[in-house]
């Protein structure tokens, strides 16, 4: 027999300089996100035996996976260690949670402990990183008791993880009690806190943490300054946004592309898309976060096309799509009636780019379905999916049937959200425009009369508008501002003028059985035509009007703004709970498509 290996015969487990090799080049497919390579890498480590001999090149395996986005390669390579250590457990846990497998994660916590492995501070950290996801409060504190028992709960690393944790499950008061304690506070823990205030809607204590963590000497980093702008950006706060902007100049930040991308999400939820996209292409170098944020703000403006080809921008510089990056791609398609695109790209997820679509990516399907008025297309599509439709696939059904005057489906789909969100006032609200779009008064007084035996009250609309560095807020009818008289006046004179340029009352989008003129003043009042009003009489000439709004802006005053913008020759942009409405010279951006 020759001198060559017998078949079948395993090749001799590397030595120690052969390890440190391989483990190297395991680290860089992990870094590179190579998943197809460090597979074949792995394959060649499982014949050679090393994969079983060798912890250490176990070890990092479970963590090239992990940084892969493989949660389950990373359980399995995990599964394969003979005699796992502290490594390969915080190694696990640690990757569950980077790959968003978050209950994978706390569930592999445990059993490290059962195990009698005392955690790490790092794997405690990527624990409650991971109970932050979930907003699970009481497992959070399950964990900080672990901390405590442990000794831990005092290492800044663990504390700024506790505080971070409690602020994303709402426990500001909690989070706030850890942060008190900390003897030194670093820039991780400060932006803990600031990002707990601004993603609970408390702006004003996030600017005042701001400001005392600069008065003590903390600098800002990147995840500070992206914390302060996602709070500006969720509550559409213009002035505040640019101030940060500047800030992030001075600080030489503004080429980073984690910050660069929250301000082009913010210009984008502030309407201004022009400032999103100039300052996207400052970005240096595009990562994927930055390629979401543009599609995400060209969807937000119901720009399905540029959404579409900024996408195909992305895919064919390398860069690997996500969940988020189909959510948004899809709101795109929805919101400019691009079915058939739109169609290409959810089928697209799984074939082209092995993403499992998820309950929220169905939706926008339905949601597409509902808006282009294929209702019969949007049920057939349910039928056959293979998970139920969310509370926003079944609400965004539902409005399109009172669109469409659907009441069967929208029946259905009432009920079904009804069983999802038992307390969602709104559902009511559209199953009664449903039924006056066809003119069933009597339906509509049966839904009525069980809003007030269950006692369910309409959510009320509001509108708000920023001028002379504050945000004033008006409701329908509500005349409670200081210039009152003024607005009414204003309001009557619009209502006369764009009479004469042709605008007609859509009183079809009011569910009530009143005579045309008490529709008429109903609508004239709706609190996004005050804000205009106001937002005219208080504002230069030379600045864009920018009006927020809770719900969904009417049909009515849909129209009724191309006639203002007309009649007054002013951009005006309004942001309501759907989308952006850029209304120009007697034109809407969603070219009367949303």
């Amino acid at each position: 027999m020759g001198k060559g290996k017998l078949r079948g015969q395993r090749a001799r487990p590397p030595d120690a300089a052969a390890v440190l090799r391989l483990a190297a080049r395991i680290q860089s497919c992990g870094r590179a996100g190579d998943l197809r390579r460090g597979r074949a890498l792995h394959a060649r480590l499982v014949l050679t035996g090393a994969a079983a001999a060798s912890t250490f090149l176990a070890n990092h395996l479970i963590t090239m996976y992990s940084r892969c986005g493989d949660a389950d390669s990373a359980a399995l390579a995990f599964a394969a260690v003979p005699r796992p250590n502290l490594v390969s457990w915080t190694a696990l846990v640690s990757g569950l949670a980077r790959s968003s497998a978050h209950r994978p994660a706390l569930d592999a916590f445990a059993a490290m402990r059962r195990a009698g492995v005392a955690p790490t501070e790092f794997a405690l950290s990527s624990a409650l990183g991971a109970v932050a996801a979930l907003s699970d409060p009481r497992a959070g504190a399950q964990l900080h008791r672990v901390a405590v028992g442990l000794g831990l709960d005092a290492e800044l690393f663990v504390a700024s993880n506790l505080a971070d944790m409690y602020s994303k499950c709402g426990l500001l008061a909690e989070a706030c009690r850890v942060f008190d304690k900390m003897p030194h506070k670093d820039a991780v823990a400060w932006t803990a806190m600031i990002d707990g205030y601004a993603k609970n809607g408390y702006l004003e204590s996030a600017i005042l943490a701001f400001r005392d963590m600069r008065r003590q000497g903390v600098e800002p980093n990147e995840f500070t300054f992206s914390s302060m702008i996602k709070g500006c950006a969720m509550q559409a706060l213009l002035e505040q946004g640019v101030q940060l902007h500047a800030q992030v100049i001075k600080t030489n930040l503004i080429g980073d592309s984690f910050v660069g991308s929250t301000l082009v999400d913010m210009y984008g939820k502030c309407g201004l898309i022009s400032l999103s996209l100039q300052l996207f292409h400052e970005i240096e170098y595009h990562t994927e976060i930055a390629w979401n944020a543009i599609i995400n703000v060209y969807a937000q403006h119901g720009h399905g096309r540029e959404a579409i080809k900024a996408f195909d921008r992305m895919t064919s510089r390398g860069i690997r799509p996500n969940n988020i990056t189909f959510v948004s791609l899809l709101t795109a398609c929805s919101h400019a009636g691009l079915v058939d695109e739109g169609l290409k790209c959810f089928y697209s997820m799984k074939d082209a780019h092995g993403i499992e679509p998820k309950e929220e990516h169905y939706s926008c399907i339905i949601d597409m379905y509902g808006r282009a008025g294929r209702l019969d297309e949007a049920e057939k599509f349910i039928g056959e999916m293979p998970i139920r439709p969310n509370a926003y696939g079944w609400c965004s059904l539902l409005g399109a049937c009172r669109m469409r005057g659907n009441k069967k489906l929208g029946e259905i789909a009432a009920q079904n959200l009804l069983k999802l969100e038992p307390g969602n006032t709104g559902i009511h609200v559209s199953l009664s425009g449903v039924y006056a779009s066809l003119g069933q008064w009597d339906d509509v007084k049966a839904v009525r009369k069980l809003m007030r035996n269950s006692r369910i009250k309409k959510l009320p609309g509001f509108s708000w508008v920023d001028a002379n560095k504050k945000t004033h807020v008006f409701g329908s009818e509500d005349w409670s501002h200081p210039q009152q008289e003024q607005i009414y006046e204003k309001l009557e004179k619009l209502s006369e003028r764009i009479k004469e340029e042709g605008y007609v009352p859509d009183t079809s989008s009011l569910p009530l059985n009143l005579e045309d003129s008490a529709k008429e003043r109903i609508l004239r009042y709706h609190s996004e035509r005050i804000a205009v009003a106001f937002a005219l009489i208080s504002m230069p000439a030379t600045k864009p009007i920018i009006v927020k709004k809770n719900l969904r802006i009417c049909l009515d005053c849909h129209s009724a703004m191309k006639f203002i913008s007309q009649v007054e020759s002013r951009d005006i942009i309004v942001r309501d709970n759907s989308r952006f409405h850029h209304f120009s010279e007697g034109r809407c951006s969603c070219g009367d498509y949303w």
